[in-house]
């Protein structure tokens, strides 16, 4: 029986064209946060060693807005993403694992104690216990039909559990981390934490609502949470702990995001691929062929 191209997630793709462009402009900036981490930045401080911190920060917030513009042209309704996903389940899954791990590394250090506070470093590790939990149950669930009509769809409450180590991190690095114009690390990994919970509200209508047209969206958020989280935060936290200037449960908060990131950018693959027809477009199809019969 030949797959069908609403359904079936193997269907031929098209349009790749501006999925492999803003991943080339990912990578390339990639690039040059390690090459700017390696010789313009001061281990000990954080700080670059330059005035050019408004270009820094500029390059990467332009590279959001081109993958922006380019998401106007993704499919509005992803036919991989009405079928299972494994990619993406196996990056949810990744990414649970590694949010018990660092929910259990929080716990142990005695140095977040001290930064953040017993009560805060408390309600970190419980938030991070609870996101590891939703996804390694929707990672689970990725890898059946996203659009089954037989499946129980989740409830909305389900989603403060995903969003709560992220909106959790947001907090303490907006208000607790120490900010500077010269520390680009900072402002960087509060827009991080931002890119993960705007990638998270395309994700979660994926598995509420499946069917829905939220492909562009999710292009548009997922490559940004692959640029910020994955190709910034990533390995400026593998930098600093290199130079023992993170703990090891900052190292493994980076790797929630870098996954999450990565989960990213296999929602942007599938929303540069075929679309499927919308309900009103299948109905109409289907009172044509009716009329022609």
């Amino acid at each position: 029986m030949a797959a069908h191209p609403v359904t079936d997630p193997a269907a031929p793709q098209t349009g790749r064209r501006r999925f492999f462009l803003s991943l080339a402009l990912c990578l390339a900036l990639l690039l040059l946060r390690v090459a700017d981490l390696a010789l313009c930045t001061d281990p000990a401080t954080g700080f670059v060693r330059d005035s050019g911190f408004a270009l820094r920060l500029a390059a990467p917030l332009a590279a959001a807005l081109v993958n922006w513009l380019l998401a106007r042209k993704a499919a509005p309704r992803p036919a991989a993403l009405l079928g299972a996903c494994p990619p993406l389940g196996y990056c949810l899954l990744a990414t649970g694992v590694a949010l018990g791990a660092a929910a259990f590394l929080y716990w142990g250090d005695p140095l977040a104690a001290r930064r953040y506070g017993v009560a805060l470093v408390v309600l970190f590790c419980a938030c991070g216990a609870l996101s590891a939990v939703w996804f390694l149950r929707f990672g689970v669930r990725a890898f059946a039909p996203l659009a089954d009509p037989t499946a129980p769809l989740p409830g909305t409450l389900n989603t403060l559990a995903g969003a709560a180590f992220f909106l959790c991190a947001l907090v303490l690095r907006f208000t607790v981390e120490a900010a500077s114009v010269q520390r680009l690390g900072c402002t960087l990994r509060v827009l991080s934490a931002v890119m993960a919970l705007v990638f998270l509200l395309s994700l979660f209508r994926v598995f509420l609502t499946p069917g829905l047209p939220v492909g562009k969206k999710l292009y548009a958020a997922g490559f940004n949470a692959f640029l910020f989280c994955t190709c910034h935060e990533l390995p400026q936290a593998a930098f600093e702990w290199a130079w023992g200037a993170l703990p090891l449960s900052g190292l493994a908060a980076a790797l929630v995001f870098g996954l999450l990131g990565a989960a990213g950018l296999v929602c942007a693959f599938y929303a540069s691929g075929l679309a499927a027809a919308l309900p009103r477009e299948e109905h109409g199809g289907a009172q044509t062929a009716h009329k022609a019969d």
